[in-house]
């Protein structure tokens, strides 16, 4: 069992399941700003890393990024969620300081699906983490678990023509969250 010891928590899906962007997140506004209703998912945060510039890796993607090919399969997961349970939307988020990368799923009507993935860095060494709406995140030994294991109980057509939906999956890539500085007050 894991305890995030109250370090920290992320939030990426707001009132009734809907992201809700903070204003001015990426300008280093409060973080913990108060919703009438949220789903909190805890994040194990064990020690805070050095930013990316300290740590020496200024020039490339920190470890805490997806890579692409784990981009790739994370669009692939994320569009078979979508022709499983119309509807579905997801939010990426990347926090620099806390040194993770997240994608959630949600869907506004209610339903399926409410959960994370989440790729998290501490003393040089990544994790991957799952969790669906109400449970705590749990270690996960690859992305695959979650995203071939999905695919597969899903069963979508083999011809991705179908179902495969890049163009949605770089609507949530590109408006992906970048925490930057979190102010303390």
């Amino acid at each position: 069992m894991y305890s995030d010891n109250g370090l920290g928590a992320w939030r990426a899906l707001g009132i009734g399941g809907r992201f809700r962007r903070i204003a001015d997140a990426t300008s280093g506004g409060a973080v913990d700003e108060l919703f009438d209703k949220t789903n909190v998912v805890a994040f194990p945060l064990r020690a805070r890393s050095k930013p990316a510039a300290d740590a020496g890796r200024a020039s490339g993607p920190a470890l805490y990024e997806f890579t692409d090919r784990e981009l790739d399969a994370l669009c692939r997961w994320f569009s078979a969620m979508k022709y499983a349970f119309p509807g579905t939307e997801g939010v990426m988020v990347v926090s620099h300081q806390q040194s993770y990368s997240a994608v959630g799923l949600y869907n506004p009507a209610g339903g399926a699906p409410n959960c994370l993935i989440a790729k998290h860095e501490v003393g040089g060494a990544t994790r991957f983490f799952w969790s669906t709406e109400g449970d705590p995140p749990r270690v996960i030994n690859d992305l695959s678990e979650i995203t071939d294991a999905h695919i597969r109980a899903i069963e979508p057509p083999r011809n991705e023509k179908g179902w495969l939906d890049p163009t949605g999956w770089m609507g949530v890539y590109a408006t992906r969250l970048i925490a930057t500085a979190v102010q303390v007050v």
